[in-house]
């Protein structure tokens, strides 16, 4: 974050707080479109359901506007927020299925020959295509740089739930990425 950046967005904050409504339409037009992308990574590209969250997402950025720490990054403390946002929206929807607690779970290597020639929009597209629960420790792992601790305690599962789960999303990426590779062999430098 630039530090004039960092000024302007302490300054839209503070007029936020004393009440400026155009301030505050201001910050959400400003962040908004990137929380929706956010919320659509975590509702299976459902665009109501993503809308809800980055909705409830800002109403509570805007009750919480005071606690805002202007030495980071607003962007940062707002997709934070948006993400717990979702994270409570699945929690709220779904039970976590029974998953078999492994305190190691294995690595599983991918190739980087198919996934490099796939744009992020059809590496994206793949993840979607994740089980709910799969998809969601991905993106909270992989995407959003969550340890697994911070995982197992956001969703009320263990480290080791948290490590399987993420695995079994990475064999699943990877059988359809070879699935890909064989639907277009041209692609195959294998």
């Amino acid at each position: 974050m630039s530090n004039q950046s960092g000024e302007e967005d302490k300054d839209l904050v503070d007029r936020c707080l004393k009440g400026e409504a155009l301030s505050q339409k201001k910050l959400f037009e400003k962040f908004y479109a990137k929380m929706l992308t956010i919320s659509l990574r975590y509702t299976n590209q459902n665009l109501d359901e993503a809308k809800d969250i980055a909705q409830d997402g800002f109403v509570k950025v805007f009750q919480n506007l005071n606690k805002f720490n202007a030495t980071s990054s607003l962007e940062y403390w707002i997709k934070r927020i948006v993400i717990n946002t979702a994270i409570d929206s699945y929690r709220k929807k779904a039970v976590l299925p029974k998953f078999i607690d492994v305190d190691d779970a294995h690595q599983v290597s991918t190739n980087e020959t198919i996934s490099a020639q796939l744009s992020a929009e059809e590496l994206l597209a793949l993840i979607q295509k994740l089980p709910t629960g799969y998809r969601m420790i991905f993106n909270l792992y992989a995407i959003d740089g969550l340890s697994h601790k911070e995982i197992a305690n956001s969703l009320g599962i263990t480290e080791g739930t948290s490590k399987s789960q993420l695995s079994k999303a990475r064999l699943t990426l990877q059988k359809m990425l070879l699935t890909l590779n064989h639907q277009n062999p041209q692609n195959s430098t294998l």
